[in-house]
């Protein structure tokens, strides 16, 4: 009986942990001489956006933990949070994750960081992010993205755009540049692309909608829609899942 009644509280408080506590920092790192920035970041929204003027990297950084009170924030913090922004040659390296240790980890699927960045327009990205949701947004440099899972959103870039994700949903909408997308699984809708686009899917819905140059599919399963096409759509595979083709200037080529 008595097991039976410490079971049931340890079940209780895992599926009721005790009220979190947030903080909330803010970084900066002045731009002179950058042309790129890194971004390593673990669970937990990103956003990047790009302003006219700004001459610094500006971070701002929420923490969230569930089982901690605001007298066990800062320890929690000091053992199980990676947080830095700093400068490495030309590149700024911005690093936010969350490390398990101890007993705290039984806690860690409810913590999570969400960082909110800003940058010149002209700042180069390089992403590799585990989990959460991902924008970025307004532009004017090359952007490159490794993604674990959940749902990325990318718009008014003008450079070439590559994305390597695991799963979820990718919009894009208004490259000027190439873009190249590398997907598990997960609806895809990519809109208003000048350049070249190519797709290489495992498995969900794919939109293609108004891309100037060539584009050329290796898709898995799923509906397959192509709109508006400047120049020739190459099919290299094409699994499960309906086709439509339509209003293409070049050849479609099965």
């Amino acid at each position: 009986m008595r097991k039976t009644a410490l079971l049931l509280s340890f079940l209780i408080l895992a599926a009721f942990p005790a009220v979190g506590f947030e903080k909330v920092q803010r970084l900066t790192l002045p731009a002179d001489g950058l042309t790129k920035l890194e971004i390593t970041a673990g669970a937990g929204s990103l956003t990047v956006s790009g302003r006219d003027g700004l001459a610094a990297v500006e971070v701002e950084v929420r923490i969230s933990v569930s089982g901690v009170d605001e007298k066990e924030m800062e320890d929690w913090i000091k053992t199980h949070v990676e947080l830095e922004l700093r400068k490495a040659g030309d590149a700024g390296v911005l690093v936010g994750e969350i490390h398990s240790r101890g007993l705290f980890s039984f806690f860690e699927g409810d913590a999570r960081i969400d960082l909110t960045v800003s940058v010149p327009k002209s700042i180069g990205l390089k992403i590799d992010d585990g989990s959460g949701e991902m924008v970025v947004e307004d532009l004017k440099a090359d952007i490159r993205i490794k993604d674990g899972s959940g749902a990325i959103r990318v718009g008014k870039v003008t450079g070439n755009l590559r994305i390597d994700d695991g799963s979820g949903e990718i919009a894009v909408d208004g490259v000027e540049g190439n873009v190249d997308i590398i997907d598990g699984s997960g609806g895809m809708e990519v809109r208003n692309v000048t350049g070249d686009v190519s797709v290489d899917d495992g498995s969900g819905g794919i939109t293609l909608l108004k891309m100037g140059g060539n584009v050329t599919i290796d898709d898995g399963s799923g509906h397959l829609e192509i709109d508006d096409v400047g120049k020739d759509v190459h099919l290299r595979h094409k699994g499960s899942g309906s086709v439509d083709i339509a209003n293409v200037r070049g050849k479609v080529i099965r």
